[in-house]
């Protein structure tokens, strides 16, 4: 005789083997996976703007001149520590921290170009102010 294993289906016809079940996992690696990217460059961001602090001590004999692109940086580590406290202990679901995370992406870049571009300070080039 054969052993037959009957598979209860979750309520909404979903089983582990629908399409939706396999869209779910992609979302929760997805999610999983910027967690753990944001994680790793809020580490590295910290060690920069600590090292960063050091050496402008050095150099100009202050850590801190609240330049605007000292400002930015210290906005975007903000961000991303809220991410991480909200991710972590506020049980963000994956919709909300991919839209706090592609939020911050756009923080990032207005660090990294609209200050250098558009800004005044130590740290602008200013391409477009000349």
């Amino acid at each position: 005789a054969e052993k037959v294993e009957v598979e209860l289906v979750a309520e909404g016809g979903e089983g582990p083997d629908s399409p939706s079940q396999g869209k779910k996992d992609l979302l929760d690696t997805c999610d999983d996976l910027a967690y753990r990217s944001i994680g790793l460059g809020f580490a590295f961001l910290t060690i920069g703007i600590i090292s960063g602090a050091v050496w402008a001590n050095e150099a100009w004999g202050s850590y801190w001149s609240w330049d605007p692109k000292e400002t930015w940086a210290l906005i975007t580590w903000l961000f991303y520590a809220v991410y991480l406290h909200g991710r972590i202990y506020k049980d963000w679901t994956p919709k909300k921290t991919a839209a706090v995370s592609a939020s911050g992406f756009v923080i990032v870049w207005i660090c990294y170009v609209g200050v250098n571009l558009f800004g005044v300070g130590l740290h602008s080039y200013g391409f477009f102010s000349k």
